[in-house]
């Protein structure tokens, strides 16, 4: 019997046609303790920050540091950080749907750019380990900051460029442990455990700066 928990919290129970629903749900029962670890384990890279409204004075988060929306009336759309403030000018900038257009394609532009670079670091110390890193994929996942696929694949959301970069690269480095470890099992962590010591208190910070 298999049972597998998706990042998505559901769970999968594969098993022989005959065996008896008393006998699944047993086994479910037994297994409740690592079930509910799998669960709270993806939970970690659910985005949880509250819906934004886009309206001047919002505070908005950038490489772990918050930025005030400053709307600006401008002939030509534009996003840019200047003296802590994160400055939005466009034709519509009292448009709360224009003004989040813009923010969003910014934070995925930087995204892209910033996570890339962090990948590309990283991903270095696994080559050297005889992995061979596929490029990440970027795209949006409503639940989740990053994933492994069982055919290599790694994705990242950009989005989770508003997190400090040790957190950034505790996310990286998670995903990367699956080319060797594809489970999470105590391989795993021994792993994890070695290339950053510190994992633990970078989740932590994750899960507080973006919850």
């Amino acid at each position: 019997m298999a049972i597998t928990v998706f990042p998505d919290g559901a769970i999968r129970v594969l098993c022989p046609e005959a065996t008896p629903q008393a006998e699944v749900e047993r086994r479910l029962r037994k297994r409740a303790r690592w079930l509910i670890r799998q669960m709270l384990h993806f939970e970690q890279f659910r985005p949880r920050a509250p819906e934004r409204r886009y309206v001047g004075g919002e505070t908005h988060l950038y490489l772990g540091r918050q930025y005030r929306l400053k709307l600006h009336k401008r002939a030509g759309e534009e996003v840019k950080l200047k003296g802590g403030l994160l400055h939005v000018g466009s034709p519509e900038h009292r448009d709360a749907r224009a003004v989040k257009r813009l923010v969003q394609n910014w934070y995925r532009e930087k995204g892209r750019v910033r996570i890339a670079d962090r990948f590309t670091i990283i991903s270095a110390r696994f080559v050297k380990m005889g992995c061979e890193p596929p490029a990440p994929i970027f795209r949006s996942m409503p639940r989740r900051w990053g994933s492994w696929s069982r055919n290599g694949r790694i994705s990242l959301n950009p989005d989770l460029i508003r997190a400090p970069t040790a957190c950034i690269d505790y996310v990286i480095t998670h995903e990367l442990i699956h080319l060797i470890h594809p489970h999470h099992g105590p391989a795993f962590y021994e792993l994890l455990e070695t290339l950053m010591p510190d994992w633990r208190s970078r989740k932590q910070r994750l899960e507080r700066i973006l919850a």
